[in-house]
């Protein structure tokens, strides 16, 4: 037998859409930040519906490319703990 909550899902989905309306907030704060030319370069990691990682990179060079994908990397690797 199975017991469902009604108040249990209603709590998850306020959840879920707390969480995309953070989420939203964060990428309109960096969004306002690069348009005023505050922000040069980014990295963000991100985690897909499937659990895989996503790191995305916007550096102006390669060396900064590079340097940035290892710290989403570090950013990862701690989130994971």
């Amino acid at each position: 037998m199975e017991i469902v909550s009604i108040s249990e899902r209603r709590k998850e989905k306020s959840q879920d859409e707390e969480q995309k309306k953070a989420m939203l907030e964060v990428l309109d704060f960096m969004r306002k930040g690069i348009e005023a030319g505050e922000i040069k370069e980014f990295v963000a990691c991100s985690m897909d519906d499937d659990g895989q990682p996503q790191i995305h990179v916007a550096a102006q060079d390669i060396a900064g490319s590079i340097g940035m994908y290892e710290i989403g990397k570090q950013m990862l690797i701690q989130s994971e703990f």
